[in-house]
């Protein structure tokens, strides 16, 4: 089973103690989970004890450095915290949240002009501390709609990111995108602007037409990026599940098997009506839990003794434990396909008859960093992995290398690059 499932944790920084990891990392493991996004202070660190703990329980922590967008913090300010996350075992980490919502920028700062650019000029030094950490900056979470229409202010960004050739934000994109229903069906909004009008700005949705604003707008995003820098980012669904953040609202017509059932999906069906693909790498659920004195409590799948408020939570715990018994008395499955894939992922890097590119290395270190792939530049040696990231650039692979990796059974992954510039 995948571990897409995830949380996000207390709206606090203070839940962080040894008795917290106890009752908590318990409830994640029993429900399969895989992530859990924990807010960080920018001048204090979580404590070490609580972020190994999650790591070595199997919980990958997302660290979120919730501060308004021009605020004073300096990258530099974090790189003694950056550096301890790295060492503790954190691979992602996010800078700021909404940037197209006037709350997310000091008072009197909104209405200056040049918004967009000036998000960017303050976000991209956080991308390269994160990235000297040895850290994935995952890019904030925007507001479907918002005080700035977020496809608009989508699209600016990286129409900018193409003119500055702004390599340390393409060749590794990972984003926090909403998860929100807007109380809307699990299919409202899917196919995007291949089957649904892009909407206008604040405008009403015709009739009979849908809009991004649900659970997919992760789909519209993937295409709008695909439009424009020709690669396809990979997602993490922020607030999953609620139907509105900013109203502290769940979605009454869902229960928690209900996302679970979307969560784990498969992602080899993902044409199917309810499926996610493979670049929706974790689903974080609004919220595990809080205060009980909070407003946000009403939002909480769990109260803050760590009791289910559904009975579809315990239940799907149960069906978890079982699942794990019949698991335990047939290992053998896990053993057939590591024999079938001697090499898991492979990253096949292009050779020439003059030699290899310059600094393709310095290129390729963030998919190394992410995913610590067997290097080589054999399309043979290739063939035996399950997985082969393809680096192609300048066309050194041709449409019927890809076609023998496919037949030979590997997921394969293209990053078509031009020169230094990714545009697939």
């Amino acid at each position: 089973m995948n571990k897409r499932l995830g949380f996000h944790y207390f709206q606090d920084v203070n839940h962080y103690q040894v008795r917290d990891l106890n009752l908590w990392l318990p409830e994640l493991q029993a429900l399969n989970a895989g992530w859990l996004v924990v807010k960080s202070s920018t001048t204090q660190a979580i404590p070490e004890e609580f972020i190994t703990g999650l790591v070595q329980g199997g919980i990958k922590p997302i660290i979120d450095f919730d501060v308004r967008i021009n605020d004073n913090t300096k990258p530099d300010d974090l790189s003694v915290l950056l550096s301890a996350y790295a060492r503790w075992g954190v691979k992602y980490v996010v800078f700021f949240k909404s940037p197209n919502v006037k709350s997310s920028w000091m008072e009197g700062t909104w209405s200056q002009g040049d918004l967009v650019e000036r998000f960017l000029d303050r976000y991209l030094p956080f991308v390269r501390i994160a990235e000297q950490n040895d850290l994935i900056p995952v890019f904030p979470p925007l507001q479907p709609g918002g005080d700035y229409w977020d496809l608009s202010f989508l699209k600016k960004v990286l129409q900018l990111v193409q003119q500055r050739r702004s390599l340390d934000f393409t060749a590794n994109l990972h984003m926090a995108v909403s998860g929100q229903t807007f109380s809307k069906s699990l299919t409202w909004g899917k196919g995007a602007t291949a089957k649904w009008k892009a909407p206008r700005p604040y405008s009403k949705t015709e009739i009979g037409e849908q809009d991004h604003q649900g659970i997919n707008t992760w789909e519209w995003y993937r295409d709008l990026i695909k439009s424009t820098l020709n690669i396809t980012p990979k997602m993490f669904l922020f607030w999953f599940g609620a139907a509105s953040i900013e109203k502290n609202q769940l979605d009454p017509a869902l229960n928690f098997e209900d996302l679970v059932t979307l969560a784990n999906s498969d992602p080899a069906g993902a044409e199917k009506e309810n499926s996610l693909p493979e670049e929706i790498i974790g689903c974080l659920l609004w919220l595990l839990s809080s205060n009980e004195a909070d407003s946000l409590e009403k939002a909480a799948w769990f109260d803050e003794q760590g009791n289910p408020k559904q009975e579809t939570v315990s239940l799907y715990k149960k069906q978890i434990k079982e699942t794990s018994k019949k698991n335990e008395e047939y290992p053998v499955a896990d053993r057939v396909a590591q024999w079938l894939y001697p090499i898991d992922h492979y990253l096949l890097l292009p050779s020439y008859d003059w030699g290899i590119p310059e600094n393709i290395l310095d290129r390729v270190r963030p998919i190394i960093r992410e995913a610590r792939p067997t290097i080589g530049f054999s399309l043979i040696e290739a063939m035996n992995a399950r997985k082969v990231t393809i680096w192609n650039e300048d066309s050194a692979f041709s449409e019927h290398d890809l076609q023998m990796l496919r037949e030979a059974g590997c997921q394969v992954d293209e990053k078509v690059v031009n020169s230094i510039r990714i545009t697939a």
